[in-house]
C-alpha cells in the first residue's frame, strides 16, 4: 500500500496552496471561521507607506544657568549617559550668586574602553534649583522649547514662576570648540 503526501495532508486536514512558486500549508480544520489568508503572494499591489525620517531627539549637551533673583540658588544638574544604566549618570552641584549665570559643560564618555574607543555625549536631563527661602524647582526632560540636539540651552531662574527654558542668546561658536580635542571638533 502507497500513501502520497496529498493522502497524508487530507487524513490531518491540512491543504497546500501554490502561489508564486511558494508552498504553503494551511490548517482549514482549526480555522473555519477566519477565511485563509497567503501572506506570501505578491498579488497585492499596493505601495509601500511612504518614508518618515525619525525626530532628532530633543537632547541638551550643555547650557547655561542664568539666576535673575536677588539671592543664591544652589543648582543640581542632572546629566545621563547610557540609556537603562546608571553607571555613567553625574549629578553636579553647584551655588549661583545672586543675578549671575553658570555654565554647564557637554560631558564625554568612553564606556567599553578599551574593546570600542566610541565616545558618547551625556544628556541633561534634570534641573534641581533650591532658593534661599527653601522653595525648590525642577525641570525634566524633554525640556520645553527644546526640539532637536543643541548645546548652550538656557534655563532661566526668576524671582516667581517656574524655571524659564530658553533658546540660546549668545553665539553658539564661542563656546563650540572650546576645550575639545582633535577628534570632538
Amino acid at each position: 500500500m502507497t500513501t502520497t503526501v496529498d493522502d497524508l495532508l487530507a487524513q490531518t486536514g491540512l491543504t497546500t496552496t501554490n502561489t508564486n512558486g511558494v508552498i504553503s500549508l494551511n490548517n482549514q480544520n482549526k480555522n473555519k471561521s477566519k477565511p485563509v489568508v497567503d501572506d506570501d503572494s505578491d498579488d497585492d499591489d499596493k505601495p509601500p507607506p511612504p518614508f518618515k525620517m525619525p525626530r532628532a531627539p530633543p537632547h541638551v549637551y550643555s547650557c547655561f544657568v542664568v539666576n535673575r533673583t536677588g539671592q543664591p540658588i544652589e543648582c543640581d544638574i542632572y546629566y545621563n549617559g547610557r540609556p537603562e544604566e546608571d553607571t555613567f549618570n553625574e549629578v553636579v552641584h553647584v551655588t549661583i550668586p545672586a543675578k549671575d549665570e553658570k555654565f554647564f559643560p557637554r560631558k564625554i564618555f568612553q564606556p567599553d574602553l578599551p574593546e570600542s574607543y566610541c565616545r558618547w555625549v551625556k544628556i541633561i536631563t534634570k534641573i534641581y534649583v533650591k532658593k534661599q527661602n527653601g522653595k525648590t524647582l525642577e525641570i525634566n526632560y524633554p525640556f520645553e522649547n527644546v526640539h532637536q540636539p543643541i548645546r548652550n540651552w538656557e534655563f532661566h531662574i526668576r524671582e516667581e514662576g517656574e524655571i524659564l527654558s530658553k533658546p540660546p542668546t549668545r553665539p553658539a561658536n564661542i563656546l563650540k570648540y572650546e576645550n575639545l580635542d582633535e577628534y570632538e571638533r
